[in-house]
Parts: C-alpha cells; sequence; structure tokens
C-alpha cells in the first residue's frame, strides 16, 4: 500500500468512525449518498424503469460541483450509480475528485461496458466495484433484458480483479432467480470479493415477482450458513438476512434514516431523502447550496412524506441503518474491514 492510499484509508477510516459516533450519540449527519450520475443505460432489467427516463443529467462543471460539496459536507461514502455510471465518459473526473477529498468511492455497474483499459483507470479512482448479478447465464440475461450480459460480466470481473480494485456481485431476489442464488454465491467463491444482496423492491414486493414462502425459507437458512461460515464474502448482516422472510410476508418492520443518514441525488442535482419515495425532494444542489437544503424546511417536508412509507430492504438505506444499529464494537470492525 502506497503512502497515498494509507492517508486516504485513514481519511476513510476518520469518516466512518466520527458518522458513527455522531448517529450513537443522537446527532447523526448525512454520510452516505447514492448519485445517480447519468440516466442512461443499455440494458432494460424487469424490475427497473431507469431506462425509461428522461431526467437531463448534468455536465462536468457541474457534477464536480455535486461532488465537492458532498465532500466539504463530511459524506463517508457516494456511490456512483445509474442508469449505468459509465456511459459517462466523465466519470473518472468526478470519482477521483471525490477520493482526493477523503470520500470512500463505490461504483455501482452492470459490468456490460468496461473494457480492459476502462477497468484500469476505474481501479486508480474507486474503492470498490460492485457489479449486478442476477444468477446463472439464461437467468441473468433474461432478468437484464438483453443476451450476452453474463458473459460481459464476467469478463470485467477478470479486468477489475488484474486491476487490484475490490469486485462484489450485487444480486436482486425475486421469484426467477430464488432457486439458484445459493449455489451461484458458491460458484463466486474465490472470482470476487464478496455478495451482497436485496429483496425485489418496491415494498409489498409486486405479486409476480414475489417468491413462495418455502423457498424464501431454504434461501435465508442456505445465506444464513454462507454467513457463519464466510462472514466477509456475504456482506449484509445476519439481521438483514433474518429479515427478508419478513419482507416477502409482508410483515416488514420499518428501520429508517432517509433524509438523515443517507440520501440520493438524481442525474440533474436534485437531492432526495430517499432514492426509493420520488416525492422525498428536497432540493437541487447545484441551484442551492447542500447546507442550506439541509437545514431548510424543505427538508423537513420531505422527512415528513418518508415518514409515510412503509419500509424496504434495501441495500443503500435499511441496511445501513442496520449496521449502525448493532453493538459498537461488531459495527466499528465490519466498517473499517469494508472500508
Amino acid at each position: 500500500m502506497s503512502g497515498l492510499q494509507k492517508t486516504l484509508r485513514l481519511k476513510n477510516i476518520y469518516r466512518i468512525l466520527s458518522s458513527y459516533l455522531r448517529f450513537k450519540i443522537g446527532k447523526p449527519r448525512l454520510s452516505y449518498v447514492v448519485y445517480c450520475c447519468t440516466a442512461r443505460c443499455n440494458l432494460r432489467c424487469v424490475f427497473c424503469n431507469w431506462w425509461r427516463s428522461s431526467i437531463r443529467e448534468l455536465k462536468t462543471e457541474d457534477a464536480l460541483k455535486v461532488v465537492g460539496q458532498l465532500a466539504d459536507f463530511g459524506v463517508v461514502a457516494i456511490d456512483f450509480s445509474g442508469g449505468e455510471p459509465t456511459l459517462r465518459g466523465d466519470l473518472e473526473t468526478l470519482a477521483g475528485n471525490a477520493r482526493e477529498r477523503g470520500v470512500y468511492t463505490v461504483l455501482s455497474t452492470n459490468g456490460t461496458t468496461i473494457t480492459e483499459s476502462r477497468a484500469k483507470s476505474l481501479s486508480k479512482v474507486f474503492d470498490v466495484v460492485n457489479i449486478s448479478l442476477d444468477g446463472f447465464e439464461k437467468t441473468h440475461d433474461s432478468t437484464r433484458g438483453v443476451a450476452g450480459t453474463y458473459e460481459k460480466v464476467f469478463k470485467t470481473i477478470q479486468y477489475l480483479r488484474e486491476s487490484n480494485v475490490k469486485v462484489g456481485i450485487d444480486l436482486t431476489i425475486y421469484s426467477a432467480n430464488i432457486d439458484e442464488i445459493a449455489q451461484l454465491f458458491q460458484s463466486l467463491k474465490g472470482v470476487v470479493d464478496f455478495v451482497s444482496f436485496q429483496p425485489v423492491m418496491p415494498y409489498p414486493p409486486p405479486l409476480e415477482l414475489k417468491p413462495k414462502p418455502e423457498k424464501v425459507d431454504r434461501l435465508v437458512k442456505s445465506l444464513l450458513e454462507l454467513k457463519e461460515a464466510t462472514p466477509q464474502f456475504i456482506a449484509p448482516t445476519r439481521w438483514y438476512i433474518e429479515t427478508i422472510e419478513r419482507y416477502f410476508q409482508c410483515r416488514m418492520y420499518k428501520i429508517c434514516d432517509a433524509g438523515t443518514l443517507y440520501a440520493m441525488v438524481d442525474p440533474d442535482g436534485t437531492l432526495l431523502a430517499c432514492n426509493a419515495v420520488r416525492e422525498s425532494v428536497i432540493g437541487n444542489i447545484v441551484e442551492t447550496p447542500l447546507k442550506d437544503l439541509w437545514a431548510s424546511g424543505k427538508r423537513v417536508d420531505a422527512l415528513k412524506v418518508v415518514e409515510n412509507c412503509k419500509g424496504c430492504l434495501s441495500q443503500c438505506t435499511t441496511l445501513i441503518s442496520m449496521s449502525y444499529r448493532k453493538p459498537s464494537l461488531e459495527t466499528v470492525k465490519s466498517l473499517v474491514n469494508y472500508s
């Protein structure tokens, strides 16, 4: 590890611990932001409508203002998402700016556009790359709406691992893939650094995407066994895994810090308390400084909107809330190890 890498890691750890301690004393601070930097996407996933969106994306100059404000505000991590974020030619510029400021940078990608040379440039500015993979070849290609995506994902994994960047898999649990998830995860040991997952949204889950109860029960047991055997490989907490069954039974209890601990920024700079509650708009951080919006009545109104939500098991919201509510030592160890 170089001197620069050590410095950046220490900055990451400092921000993580500061965020966690503030949460514990009842003074939470915005710490995790999903920046959907583009609505453009080259796939047609069955449970996502981003590719239908016409939201304009910011030019590089304004996108850098978004990143800069988040960094100056003390945000721990920015997840560059979309759409498909790698369709932005300036992605490395945006992520590099964030990382230089001590922000932990995450890339959430479908893994179909990354060449060997692009993998090298991405590895220099991202701490971790999360790639969507929802099953073996037939299931994944069907889910993503474009043939050949499965093969491209594994080529991308190879390129990224050769470039020495941390690589994980993100999977959405639903009726079409539930029978093969445990086997898929077993096959990924040694191929990626970790796997993560969440149930299909919105909540309550759509009937046509909802797995049978006995299959959910079997999967949860398998995931808990995998978590016990390989705790670093299975990224979500035991508590999160155990809650999956309640989610699909529509008995979910709400655990949420949207608009407090985490938020989302749309491609045009619009700040939302939650990515799943489109009505939770706080304002546009290109037009109005983030520090002013965060202290405004608009944020109070957005929090009221979020209060009416029934909850979810999104990784970028509920999983973070669960992690911050775990016993102190366990949380600190997991957060620092992740960074």
